[in-house]
Formats: structure tokens, sequence, C-alpha cells
């Protein structure tokens, strides 16, 4: 099994304080951490995002990213966070070996 780290993210700095909040607590949405299958190539993705639709959207139909080669992908999980911080660092165990055993034991 293979899964795709993506590098990079939505380009600001969630650590950074504006009158001892996180930059994540001025916005009411969620951030949500999904894997991703594509059963033509056995192929799983885990990325981050606060619009699950519209990633969707993107992964199988707007991007030319690495993605794009493996199409289509099917959600096979997901987790909502209130923070960016919280859902990046979910992100980032999941590509660990114990994240990656944890996405091997999931119904596809």
């Amino acid at each position: 099994m293979r899964i795709h780290i993506r590098r990079g993210g939505l380009g600001f700095n969630s650590r950074s304080r504006y009158k001892g909040e996180s930059f994540d607590s001025l916005f009411l949405f969620m951030f949500y951490v999904y894997i991703l299958y594509a059963d033509l190539h056995f192929k799983h993705y885990v990325g981050y995002t606060s619009d699950l639709d519209m990633r969707m959207k993107s992964h199988n139909e707007l991007g030319s990213g690495w993605t794009k080669k493996y199409r289509p992908w099917r959600m096979i999980y997901s987790k909502d966070f209130e923070t960016k911080t919280d859902a990046m660092q979910y992100e980032k165990w999941l590509k660990t070996g114990v994240g990656r055993d944890f996405i091997r034991k999931l119904p596809h």
C-alpha cells in the first residue's frame, strides 16, 4: 500500500495569535482530515481541508496534480476538527507507520 504525502497547505500560519486566540478560532468553520481510495490503482491519499465537497470535486474533476493520475477517488474516512492545527497533526499521524496501519484496517 502506498500513501501519497501532500506537502504545503492553505498558506497561512494557524499558530499566529490575535488577542490571545489562534487564527483558526476567528472563523466559524471546521477542518476535515480525509482518506481517499482509488479502486482502480489501489492507492490511498490523505489530506485536510475546510470544504470537503469542493476538495472531492478538485480531486475527481478539477485538479491537475498527483491525484489526477489515479481518478476516480472515493472517500473511505473523514474526521472533523475545530482547528487547522489539530487537523494537520492528525493528518501527519495518519502518514506515520501506526497511521498507515490504521488506514489498512479501514473498510474499503
